[in-house]
């Protein structure tokens, strides 16, 4: 069983770039959960610190500037909020194609929300749909995967 906190944990926000984030999903969220000390704290109401781990370390955060564009980014796409990655992309100097440690685009993540709005806005500004993640798949491979055919259509019509 995961953790049921798992959707609103700030940690997959603030380490989206980070390898360390699927070690602690492995090990905390999606198996001893209620070791994790973001969980007891949440489950008892507490403010959680942005830097706090499941083990209970706090770390310091040093982060080239752009990252925190690419942060931002891709928790827009997780939580569906278009017109603030529209923000994001153009007030920012946030690189479009950059990626997470499984070589996942902003455009790969927008496929794999099933959102179309958030996948046109990705189109917009010239999301490259020839990029591969670490599994070979491009943004296309992803729909189709997801056998999304709206997406599809809408990915090779924008090739």
């Amino acid at each position: 069983m995961a953790c049921s906190h798992i959707k609103s944990c700030e940690l997959f926000v603030q380490f989206a770039l980070n390898p360390a984030l699927e070690i602690w999903k492995t090990n905390y969220c999606n198996s001893d959960y209620e070791c994790c000390v973001r969980y007891k704290m949440s489950k008892i109401g507490q403010p959680i610190p942005l830097t706090l781990l499941p083990n209970g370390k706090k770390i310091d955060i040093n982060r080239k500037h752009d990252e925190f564009g690419t942060t931002a980014l891709f928790n827009c796409i997780e939580k569906k909020r278009v017109r603030m990655a529209r923000s994001i992309i153009k007030t920012t100097s946030v690189n479009i194609d950059a990626s997470n440690v499984e070589g996942t685009t902003a455009l790969m993540a927008a496929v794999e929300s099933g959102n179309k709005e958030m996948v046109v806005l990705m189109l917009e500004f010239k999301a490259d749909q020839s990029l591969t993640n670490m599994h070979g798949q491009t943004a296309h491979d992803i729909a189709t995967e997801c056998e999304n055919k709206q997406l599809i259509e809408l990915l090779a019509k924008h090739q």
